[in-house]
C-alpha cells in the first residue's frame, strides 16, 4: 500500500491559513513572553517562512489542524532564535527612553483584571489571550495548541473561573492593605 504524495500548498490554502491563524498565532507568541508588537512581527515572519518553505509541509493543506501545528512549530523556532539573538546583544535600554504611556483615568476594574490575569497559570493566560484578545475560535486555538476544540473550551472555562478567583483575591488584598 503506497502513501499519497504530499499535496502542494496553494495560494488559496495559504490565504485560508492566514485568515484562520493570524490572530491566534500573535496571541500564542504573546503568551510565550513577547510584547504585542514583537508577537505580531514574529507571526508575520512565521507566515513568510511557511510560504517560502511550503514544499516542506507534509500534511493535507485542507487540514487546519496539521497547518496550525506546522505554523506553531515555525513560530516556536523563530521565537527561540530571537531569544538567542537578544541574549547576545548588549542592552541598549539606557540609550532609548521608553515612550510615555497615554494618560488615562485610572480604572480600578481594569487594574484588578490585569493583576488577576498576571497571576494565572501560563496555559490559562495563553488560551484567554488567543480566544478573547485575538477573537479566535476554539477550533483555531485547538489547532495551534494541539488540543481538541472541547479541550480548549474546558480550558477556557477553567481559565475564566480562575480569573474570577484571582480578581476577587486582588480586590480583597486591596481592601485589607
Amino acid at each position: 500500500m503506497s502513501k499519497n504524495p504530499p499535496q502542494m500548498v496553494t495560494e488559496a490554502d495559504f490565504e485560508r491559513w492566514i485568515d484562520a491563524f493570524r490572530g491566534p498565532l500573535v496571541g500564542l507568541l504573546a503568551s510565550w513572553g513577547s510584547d504585542w508588537a514583537a508577537a505580531e512581527e514574529l507571526a508575520v515572519d512565521a507566515f513568510a517562512e511557511a510560504w517560502v518553505g511550503r514544499e516542506r509541509f507534509r500534511g493535507d493543506p485542507q487540514d487546519l489542524g496539521a497547518a496550525g501545528a506546522w505554523l506553531k512549530g515555525i513560530a516556536f523556532r523563530l521565537r527561540g532564535a530571537q531569544q538567542r539573538r537578544l541574549r547576545r546583544l548588549p542592552t541598549l535600554s539606557a540609550e532609548r527612553p521608553e515612550p510615555a504611556a497615554p494618560e488615562e483615568e485610572p480604572d480600578e476594574r481594569r487594574e484588578h483584571l490585569a493583576l488577576g490575569f498576571a497571576r494565572l497559570k501560563p496555559e490559562h493566560q495563553t488560551v484567554l489571550r488567543m480566544y478573547y484578545l485575538e477573537e479566535t475560535s476554539a477550533a483555531e486555538v485547538a489547532a495551534l495548541l494541539g488540543l481538541t476544540p472541547k479541550a480548549v473550551e474546558a480550558r477556557l472555562y477553567q481559565a475564566r473561573k480562575a480569573l474570577r478567583v484571582k480578581v476577587h483575591q486582588v480586590r480583597k488584598e486591596e481592601v485589607t492593605a
